[in-house]
C-alpha cells in the first residue's frame, strides 16, 4: 500500500514536496547549529548552549506569528496553490544563508533560520489539510505514517549531509556545497509542488483577518471548542516539545558528556530518526488501517521506560579524556546502549504521533480544516519555544549537564500519561480494546468524511450490537455510547464502561416503555453533541413506530444538529491484501434530514 500511494500522483507529488522541504530545512538549520557549536570565531562571545537553543526557538517563532494568517489563506484558496507559493520562497532563503556563511555572520545565519521557519509556517496548514482531501479513510493512517517517516528520514539525511560537511575545515567550500545543494533541492521541491493535483476550497467566501494577534487568538479558541480534536492538538504539541528537546540537545550531548566528534551527534539523530520511522509503521500495522488513539498511551509508556533506562546509563557514564571518533565511540557497549535507548524512545514517539495527526485531520471540520491545523501549529510552536527556554533554564541551573534535560522530559512524560488516563477515558478504552479485540476480525471502515461535522450523531450499525459490542466499538474511531439489549456480566472493565457512559443497557427493548426511554436517551445524547449507536433492526423499529426520521427536524428547530450515520456492508475488497479478504468492509453514509411532520 505504501508503494502504491507513493506512485499515485495525488500522494506521490505531495510526498516528495514534503520530503525535499524537510530535507532542506534540516540541512541548513543543522549546518548553522554545528557551525555555532564548533566554530569559536563565528560564535564570538556567545555560549554554544545559548545559540543552539536560540536557533531552535527562532525557527519555531514564525509558526506563532504567521500560522493564523496561513491557515485562513489555505481555507480560502486552493491548498495546492498555497503550497506552491510557499515553495517559491525557499530558493531565496537558501541564498541568504549562503551569504551568512560567506561573510562569517552569525546574525545572517540566524536570519536565514528564521526565514526557513516562516516559509514552513505558510506551508504547514495547507500540507496537513491536503491529506484528508485526497486520501481515502483507509489510506489516511498509512499516508500519515509515510509523511512522518519521510519527514524524519529527511531530517536524518539533511543532518548527515550537514554533519559530514561541517566536520571538515572546508571554509568557503561549505557555502558552495551545502548551500548550492540546498538551492537545487529547493528547485526540485518547487517542481514537485507543481505536480500536485489542485485542492478546491470549501470556504471561498472567507474574509481574511490580517490582524495577527486577534486571528491567532480566534484560531486557538475555535480549536478548543472541538472536543474530538482539542485533546489531539495538545497531544501533538507535547510531541513537539519532546522531539525538539531531544533533537536540539544532541550536539551538546555529543560535545560535553560524551566528548565525541560532530559525527556522533549525527549518528544519534540517525538513531532517533530510524526509531521514529519504525514506530510510525508499527502504528499503521497495529492500527489495521484505522485511527487508533489507544496507541498514544502505548507510545508514552515506551518513552517513559526507555527514558528511565537512558538516565541510568548517562548518570553512570564516564566521559572520555580524549575526543572520541564515531568508530571509537560505537565500539563500546555503554555507547551502544545509549544509541539503542534513543531508538526505543523514538519508536514510542512514532507510536504516539501518527494517531494524533490522523485524528486531527479526520475530525476537523472540512471547511475550516486548515485553520485547525494552523491552531495546532501555533500551539506546537508555543510548546517548542517553551522547550528551548526549558532546556536553557536547566542547563544554566546545573551548569550545562545535559543529561538532566532528558531526565526532566521523562518525568513530565509520566505526568502527561497520567493526564491522558484521568482526562481522556476514551483513549484508555481504545488501548484496552487493542488487547481485547483481535484486529483481524474488526471491519474495515470506508468514508469517515462525516465524523468531523458539527452536532451529535446517531450511528446505525448493520448487525446486532449485543452479539459482539466490543467489535463494533473497536471498528469506529469515535467516542460513543453503545445501546445494548440486556445487562452485561459485571467486571472491572464493564464497570468502567458504565461509569464513563460507553454502554447503555436495556433489559427489555421489546417493551414500549423501554423503547420510549431509548428515544429519550437518543435525544439527550444528540442535544449534548454526543454520539449514540444502535443496530439496524432497532433503528427500523424506531423509524416505523416512533417516527425517528422526524427527530433531526424537531431538534433543528431548537438549534441542535443531528446527524444520522448509517453503515452498510460492501463486498468490494480488491483494495485489501489476501490476508484481509475475509474481513467485512463497512461504508459509512449520512442520511439526509427529512422534513419534519410536526409530531
Amino acid at each position: 500500500m505504501a508503494i502504491q500511494l507513493i506512485r499515485d500522483n495525488r500522494f506521490g507529488a505531495f510526498f516528495w514536496t514534503q520530503f525535499l522541504g524537510a530535507f532542506n530545512d534540516n540541512l541548513l538549520k543543522f549546518a548553522v547549529t554545528l557551525a555555532v557549536t564548533y566554530n569559536d570565531t563565528l560564535r564570538g562571545s556567545f555560549s554554544p548552549g545559548l545559540l543552539i537553543n536560540l536557533i531552535a526557538a527562532l525557527f519555531i517563532l514564525p509558526f506563532v506569528i504567521f500560522s493564523a494568517t496561513s491557515g485562513q489563506l489555505a481555507d480560502k484558496y486552493d491548498k495546492t496553490k498555497v503550497m506552491r507559493l510557499a515553495k517559491w520562497l525557499e530558493p531565496p532563503i537558501v541564498l541568504i544563508t549562503a551569504v551568512g556563511f560567506l561573510l562569517n555572520s552569525v546574525e545572517l545565519l540566524i536570519l536565514g533560520v528564521f526565514l526557513l521557519g516562516t516559509q514552513s509556517a505558510f506551508f504547514g496548514p495547507a500540507k496537513y489539510a491536503y491529506l484528508p482531501e485526497h486520501m481515502k479513510s483507509s489510506e489516511l493512517v498509512m499516508a500519515n505514517a509515510l509523511v512522518e517517516s519521510a519527514t524524519f528520514m529527511a531530517i536524518l539525511l539533511g543532518t548527515i549531509a550537514a554533519g559530514s560537511l561541517m566536520s571538515q575545515d572546508a571554509g568557503n567550500a561549505v557555502v558552495y556545497i551545502v548551500c548550492g545543494f540546498g538551492f537545487v533541492v529547493a528547485m526540485l521541491g518547487v517542481y514537485q509542488a507543481h505536480r500536485m493535483p489542485l485542492t478546491p476550497s470549501h470556504c471561498a467566501d472567507l474574509r481574511v483577518n490580517w490582524n495577527l494577534f486577534t486571528e491567532t487568538w480566534r484560531n486557538v479558541r475555535f480549536a478548543t471548542q472541538l472536543p474530538a480534536v482539542w485533546p489531539a492538538l495538545l497531544g501533538i504539541s507535547w510531541l513537539w516539545f519532546v522531539g525538539a528537546t531531544y533533537l536540539t540537545q544532541f550536539p551538546l550531548l555529543s560535545k560535553t558528556l560524551l566528548n565525541a566528534s560532530p559525527g556522533v551527534a549525527t549518528v544519534l539523530l540517525f538513531a532517533f530518526t530510524v526509531g521514529l520511522g519504525i514506530g510510525a509503521f508499527l502504528c499503521e500495522k497495529w492500527s489495521r488501517k484505522r485511527i487508533e488513539m489507544g496507541l498514544v498511551l502505548c507510545g508514552l509508556v515506551v518513552m517513559i521506560l526507555a527514558g528511565v533506562l537512558l538516565h541510568a546509563v548517562l548518570v553512570a557514564y564516564q566521559t572520555s579524556a580524549a575526543q572520541q571518533t564515531v568508530f571509537a565511540f560505537f565500539s563500546q557497549l555503554n555507547n551502544l546502549a545509549v544509541l539503542g535507548l534513543f531508538v526505543l524512545i523514538s519508536i514510542g514517539v512514532g507510536l504516539y504521533s501518527v494517531p494524533l495527526y490522523a485524528t486531527m485531520q479526520a475530525f476537523a471540520p472540512r471547511e475550516s480544516r486548515s485553520r485547525v491545523v494552523s491552531a495546532n501549529n501555533i500551539i506546537n510552536s508555543f510548546f517548542m519555544v517553551v522547550s528551548a527556554g526549558f532546556a536553557i533554564a536547566i542547563l544554566l541551573a546545573i551548569k550545562g549537564q545535559v543529561l538532566w534535560v532528558f531526565a526532566a522530559v521523562t518525568v513530565i512524560n509520566v505526568v502527561v500519561l497520567g493526564l491522558w488516563v484521568i482526562k481522556q477515558p476514551y483513549v484508555v478504552l481504545r488501548a484496552q480494546l487493542l488487547f481485547k479485540v483481535q484486529g483481524k476480525y474488526v471491519p474495515h471502515i470506508e468514508n469517515l468524511d462525516h465524523l468531523g461535522e458539527k452536532g451529535g450523531n446517531l450511528i446505525v450499525f448493520p448487525t446486532l450490537l449485543h452479539e459482539n459490542y466490543l467489535l463494533r466499538m473497536a471498528a469506529l474511531p469515535l467516542e460513543m455510547t453503545v445501546v445494548l439489549s440486556g445487562r452485561l456480566k459485571p467486571s472491572r472493565f464493564v464497570n468502567r464502561l458504565r461509569k464513563h457512559g460507553f454502554v447503555l443497557e436495556f433489559n427489555k427493548l421489546s417493551e414500549i416503555d423501554t423503547q420510549k426511554e431509548l428515544i429519550k436517551s437518543i435525544a439527550s445524547h444528540i442535544q449534548q453533541g454526543r454520539s449514540i449507536a444502535i443496530d439496524k433492526p432497532m433503528f427500523e423499529l424506531l423509524r416505523k413506530q416512533y417516527r425517528l426520521d422526524d427527530m433531526p427536524g424537531v431538534l433543528a428547530k431548537k438549534g441542535v444538529v443531528m446527524n444520522v450515520l448509517e453503515f452498510s456492508e460492501e463486498n468490494v475488497k480488491e483494495n485489501f491484501t489476501r490476508r484481509e479478504i475475509s474481513q467485512t468492509v463497512w461504508r459509512l453514509t449520512k442520511r439526509e434530514t427529512l422534513i419534519t411532520s410536526g409530531v
